[in-house]
């Protein structure tokens, strides 16, 4: 996490669950990142994350990388974010280039 932010960039979380869900969430989790709320699906859905069950609405797992000119650059699917981080760095290093 330290590298990513290192290189530049920003990391956050989004997922259709309300604040005080992510503020437990987070720290359970420890998480060093902040989390955004998208209660009405409307992000996520923007960028063909969000899985629409009816009355039951989630983000899935996806990454996103954008450049600095803030366009999206790479796109990694249904991933666990531990374990694309390396992946991450290495693209995001050759955005820098």
């Amino acid at each position: 996490m330290q590298e990513i932010e290192a290189a530049g960039a920003v990391v956050c979380g989004i997922s259709v669950d309300d604040s005080a869900s992510h503020a437990g969430f987070a720290r359970k989790y420890k998480l060093p990142y902040a989390l955004l709320a998208d209660r009405d699906g409307k992000t996520a859905r923007r960028f063909g994350s969000l899985l629409n069950l009816g009355l039951l609405k989630l983000a899935r797992r996806n990454t996103f990388l954008a450049d600095p000119q803030g366009r999206i650059a790479k796109i990694y699917l249904g991933v666990n974010p531990t374990q694309n981080a390396n992946d991450v760095l290495t693209d995001l290093k050759g955005l820098a280039k």
